[in-house]
């Protein structure tokens, strides 16, 4: 394994149970379940886009919102 996923597999087992949660305050567990592991797969691909000028956990949970509200509004729209 090479350093960007020896990080990756860190931040996922840190905070993967802690994103998880948070969305299914929001979304119910079903849908959180599948909307975590999306999150994470966008975190995977931005990971190397991560600035630092926010902690980190602010980053991923705004990705976590992000994708939550995209979603949303693709199921607005498609109505």
């Amino acid at each position: 394994m090479d350093d960007n996923q020896l990080e990756f597999q860190k931040i996922y087992e840190t905070y993967q149970p802690k994103i998880l949660r948070y969305l299914m305050g929001l979304v119910g567990e079903h849908e959180a379940e599948d909307l975590t592991q999306e999150v994470f797969v966008k975190i995977g691909q931005a990971l190397k886009t991560f600035r630092g000028e926010s902690q980190l956990s602010t980053w991923l949970y705004r990705i976590a919102i992000n994708h939550l509200l995209n979603m949303k509004r693709g199921r607005a729209e498609s109505r």
